[in-house]
């Protein structure tokens, strides 16, 4: 992409240090785009295809931060011998995912060195960390096939920003249901296309992009 730049980032985290990468225009200006990614154990980092597809779609617009969570891809992890799986699926079995809150508020709060305020995106399993740390920065909140039926999602109910849901139509891994009905933000499905938008990548970051552009 012609003027666009790719550059590897490390932030702090409260525990670790967390990898990272921001895409830019020369004349990127004061307002972001965070985009959280997936599960580690479903592809999750930000090489995923769909986070990918969504950088390279935003970044003609916005600066774009990615990042990934503790033990994923170079970032550190407080127990460096513990395999990937072995620490994500302890995480999963305990049901506690406070400190990739945590780490993911961080990344927010540094993101404040690049610009003022962002949007923020949260694709699957980043759809429920991402809504529990919206700040007075986040002017919109984008949920993409959020696992609604296997987390709280209380906090996207009553978020006070402008919030959009994506679903897709063949989504069998995490199906629209559970807390769909209590959320009163518009919703769009996507159809004949699974959870991980396969061939449906560019599609997708064009509806995101349209929706987070008319809160410039």
């Amino acid at each position: 992409m012609r003027n666009i730049f790719n550059t590897a980032l490390t932030i702090t985290g409260p525990a670790c240090t967390l990898e990272a990468r921001l895409l830019y225009k020369d004349n990127s200006g004061s307002r972001g785009v965070i985009i959280c990614p997936p599960h580690p154990l479903l592809a999750g980092n930000l090489e995923n295809n769909v986070v990918q597809a969504l950088a390279k779609t935003l970044c003609v617009h916005f600066p774009v931060l990615l990042f990934n969570y503790r033990a994923v891809g170079n970032s550190g992890s407080p127990q460096p011998d513990l395999p990937l799986f072995e620490y994500w699926d302890r995480l999963d079995r305990s049901g506690d995912f406070s400190e990739i809150t945590a780490d993911t508020a961080a990344v927010l709060s540094w993101s404040s060195k690049l610009f003022a305020s962002h949007h923020l995106i949260g694709y699957s399993f980043g759809a429920y960390i991402g809504q529990q740390v919206v700040t007075d920065a986040t002017r919109s909140f984008t949920a993409i096939t959020p696992p609604l039926a296997e987390h709280d999602f209380t906090p996207l109910a009553r978020l006070p920003i402008p919030a959009t849901i994506i679903l897709a139509e063949n989504d069998d891994l995490t199906p629209a249901s559970g807390q769909l009905h209590q959320l009163s933000h518009p919703i769009t499905t996507i159809r004949k296309t699974d959870h991980f938008f396969r061939n449906r990548e560019e599609e997708l970051s064009r509806l995101v992009a349209t929706g987070i552009l008319q809160f410039l």
